[in-house]
């Protein structure tokens, strides 16, 4: 449809959704010591949940975009973007500091990118995320929320798309990191989809549903 707007998984956290007028926005770009092949990408906005740099390699991405590391409410390129923080363990950041969860509007469609959050957020985060149409949530554990906390996290407000991220890849360095098996054994209707998606909002599913994008 003419008003789709594009979706691309890079794995491990690096997204870029790419709005119907083609702007683009990205989010956490990994470095060589994450994949081995590290992509050709672009944006017009990029979004950094937290500094570690398996998620702030800002130089990965072409175009000089706008970069955005801290909370607060933005609006770039008629984009609406709001960043909420959250931490990086259960300890209110004594292991391993903040972390930002991205919310954020193109073509009417309402996303929610949770970086590396390592625990189940209060009760005011997540009033301010039940009208995600679309969740990219981490299921790996070991430095983020394991795949039962990703589930109690999704059950909470339902958005109409879950994409898992930040888990095992047959590229990734992170061996440590569980695969997401384990996440999509609690969802057996599961659909795999290519590395790139096109959604529109008229089209979300009713219930929600589970897109693994593969690489």
């Amino acid at each position: 449809m003419e008003s789709d707007c594009e979706v691309t998984y890079y794995g491990h956290s690096l997204f870029v959704i790419k709005s119907f007028n083609g702007i683009k926005i990205g989010i956490d770009p990994y470095n060589k010591f994450i994949m081995s092949n590290l992509p050709d990408i672009s944006a017009d906005i990029l979004l950094i949940t937290h500094s570690h740099s398996d998620h702030s390699n800002v130089s990965l991405f072409k175009g000089n975009p706008t970069v955005i590391r801290k909370p607060g409410l933005y609006c770039i390129n008629n984009i609406n973007i709001k960043g909420i923080q959250v931490y990086h363990d259960n300890l209110k950041g004594f292991l391993r500091g903040k972390n930002i969860i991205f919310k954020f509007e193109v073509d009417s469609i309402i996303f929610a990118h949770l970086g590396d959050i390592g625990h189940i957020p209060s009760d005011i985060v997540i009033n301010n995320l039940l009208d995600v149409d679309v969740l990219m949530i981490p299921v790996g554990g070991k430095f983020t929320i394991n795949y039962k906390k990703a589930h109690e996290l999704i059950s909470n407000f339902n958005p109409k798309i879950v994409i898992p991220m930040h888990y095992r890849l047959e590229d990734s360095k992170f061996k440590f990191l569980d695969k997401v098996d384990n996440f999509l054994k609690l969802y057996p209707d599961y659909k795999i989809m290519g590395n790139t998606i096109k959604i529109n909002k008229e089209n979300l599913p009713k219930e929600t549903e589970i897109w693994v994008l593969k690489l």
